[in-house]
């Protein structure tokens, strides 16, 4: 882990005392694009290099983790997660930022932020801001709902905030079970079980430069199997299809359905 001098704006504006970064020692390419990505948006951040897959032992793998464990790099990639967690317990961090080291954050991405944070604050201590699912599938319920805040679980976890509190019940969760999925799964069933409500901003905050072709994936099994080209239209496609598309076909059959009510 590398030190980076706190981040004040967001500390003195959104209550964000901790930006961490998710990275592996040897990815320079990724390495380089977070650092020029968080500068473009003036974000202090700390990269978190511990348990890097190439230096896991086996010891550390049989204390967090059940037999049968993901692949070791998604087991790395797990636990630098609950090292971002342990760490905001540590300092007593208010809220945290974490991403993981192919984010790609929106132009808008700080606007947009602290509308987030500004409706975070009237929340019930242990919640969790999902920042991205741009190609995720969500309910129509989600198109209809005002904002800025959207209570819908989380599908992936290349970009979150997360107060204190739900820091301490995942390490407290970690601590007290052994661990059987990967770093996405896993927030949503410990939130779940420790009743940590999860919420989505209207629109993505952040993407995947794995997902959208600036990077190739090195966890997922699927991209894996097809060719860069394909991978990224068919990720174009479906997130126009799962957001713009359904996006303007719930919201024009529901106010159609406000219409026929209303002449009726």
């Amino acid at each position: 882990m590398t030190n980076a001098p706190a981040p004040s704006a967001l500390a003195r504006d959104l209550a964000i005392d901790a930006v961490f970064v998710l990275s592996v020692k040897t990815f320079a390419d990724r390495i380089a694009h977070v650092t020029g990505e968080l500068a473009r948006f003036t974000i202090p951040f700390e990269f978190i290099f511990d348990f890097d897959a190439a230096e896991l032992d086996d010891a550390t793998v049989l204390a967090h983790f059940v037999a049968g464990v993901p692949m070791r790099r998604q087991a790395s990639l797990t636990l630098k997660h609950l090292q971002a967690w342990r760490l905001a317990v540590a300092r007593g961090a208010r809220r945290v930022m974490v991403f993981e080291d192919d984010v790609v954050l929106d132009p808008d991405f700080h606007a947009r932020l602290g509308a987030a944070m500004r409706a975070a604050d009237a929340l019930a201590p242990g919640w969790h801001v999902f920042l991205g699912g741009a190609d995720a599938k969500v309910p129509d319920a989600f198109f209809l709902h005002s904002g800025p805040l959207v209570p819908l679980a989380s599908t992936t976890a290349e970009g979150y905030v997360c107060d204190l509190e739900a820091c301490r019940r995942r390490v407290a969760w970690c601590a007290a079970h052994k661990i059987h999925l990967p770093a996405d799964q896993l927030i949503a069933h410990v939130d779940h079980a420790e009743r940590v409500i999860q919420y989505w901003p209207p629109e993505p905050l952040v993407e995947q430069g794995s997902v959208t072709g600036q990077f190739d994936s090195v966890l997922d099994a699927n991209r894996l199997k097809h060719g860069h080209l394909y991978n990224v239209a068919r990720h174009r496609w479906t997130k126009w299809r799962r957001r713009t598309l359904r996006r303007h076909w719930v919201r024009a059959r529901s106010r159609l359905r406000i219409f026929a009510h209303r002449t009726t």
